[in-house]
């Protein structure tokens, strides 16, 4: 049978966490897979331990790629990217845990939606954990409910990390700009949304992850991340939070709800954070909202309800409560709101732009993200 996805698991030492790692992924893929092993550089028995691994059910090959000393995270990951032919290829860290179906899952969520060019499976890395007392497995089988729905995201993080053929032939693997390690994963995503493809989490797909084990006790970890971080806000802006309100809400399923949404949307794939302030139909979701209008929810589309009778008193409200992480910009829906928002700006702190002004909006992000292009 033909190789559906290629499996690029990259290891340096840790063999506690490999070995499981590794008897997880065996023993729950169930799609015809080869698997990459890709070694930067680990310890002697850690070698010999890798060269033993054996194929098993679905995954049909296992190739060692030893790398003789450690490259770091995107070399090492774009040198099982490049031996790699399969229609799908995923990458992989070593300290993950896989549940039946995790792969089928990302898949049939990349192939039903042809502009999704990146999937993470559900995870505790995003604060999604069983129950007490409930194991990964039962767990998983709750999430398979929801076979087929997403989210749409930001950004997904390479612990686990399908990406699509058509996506890699398009704009190729992961930056070797990247020092080694972090950072890598955001800038291929934000690549791949200029190329046109969206990021998503598949709802119906579970792999646990021990999160950062390979690089927790590296002492150069700080430096390196601000390093990075100061790297890609160069090349893709700062991050920044927008408060949109709106004070009359739109009608369910209709083309100017969809024209809204598909603004907001535009902008969280620019590495923003949206929060809506908005009055909701009655009885309805915010999830349910976006779907009566066609679109899928975006993980950084924050919304918060507020009674239409008090929609501006209660925006302006929790906009000014908000402090821990002040907003950079005010989208301001009429004039007169807007000018009360000028002249509070010494309580929020952020630039006030019409929402009828969208050439003022993005003057105002470039300089405020301080992108340099």
């Amino acid at each position: 049978m033909e190789i559906l996805c290629d499996l690029v698991l990259l290891s340096w030492n840790h063999l506690e966490e490999t070995r499981p790692c590794l008897e997880t992924l065996l023993n729950s893929t169930t799609v015809p897979s080869r698997l990459f092993l890709v070694d930067n550089g680990s310890e002697p028995s850690v070698r010999e331990f890798l060269r033993g691994v054996q194929p098993r059910g679905a995954v049909r090959e296992v190739v060692l790629l030893q790398n003789e000393a450690n490259e770091g995270f995107p070399r090492g990951m774009n040198r099982g990217i490049r031996a790699s032919t399969a229609p799908f290829v995923c990458l992989l860290n070593n300290d993950l845990r896989f549940t039946r179906g995790w792969l089928e899952e990302l898949i049939e969520v990349a192939r039903a939606n042809p502009d999704v060019g990146v999937v993470n499976p559900e995870s505790n890395t995003f604060g999604n954990r069983p129950p007490a007392g409930m194991g990964l497995e039962a767990y998983a089988e709750r999430l398979r409910e929801r076979r087929g729905a997403f989210t749409e995201v930001g950004m997904c993080i390479g612990f686990c990390f399908l990406i699509t053929r058509e996506l890699i032939t398009r704009i190729g693997g992961l930056s070797e700009e990247v020092e080694r390690i972090f950072f890598e994963d955001e800038d291929f995503c934000m690549r791949s949304q200029a190329a046109g493809y969206r990021c998503a989490v598949a709802a119906a797909s579970y792999v646990w992850h021990a999160e950062h084990q390979t690089v927790k006790k590296m002492p150069e970890r700080e430096a390196l991340f601000s390093r990075n971080r100061r790297w890609c806000e160069e090349r893709w802006g700062r991050r920044l939070r927008l408060a949109w309100p709106r004070f009359v809400p739109l009608q369910p399923g209709s083309e100017e709800l969809r024209r809204w949404l598909e603004q907001l949307l535009q902008w969280t794939r620019r590495r923003n954070h949206v929060y809506v302030y908005s009055p909701m139909p009655p009885g309805l979701s915010v999830d349910a909202l976006f779907r009566s209008a066609g679109l899928v929810p975006h993980a950084d589309i924050h919304w918060h309800p507020v009674p239409e009778r008090l929609a501006r008193a209660a925006s302006l409200a929790m906009i000014l409560k908000r402090r821990k992480k002040p907003f950079d910009i005010i989208v301001a829906p009429d004039p007169g709101w807007g000018r009360l928002m000028d002249r509070l700006r010494w309580a929020h702190q952020a630039a006030v732009v019409p929402d009828t002004d969208p050439s003022r909006l993005e003057e105002t992000w470039k300089s405020k993200s301080r992108l340099r292009s």
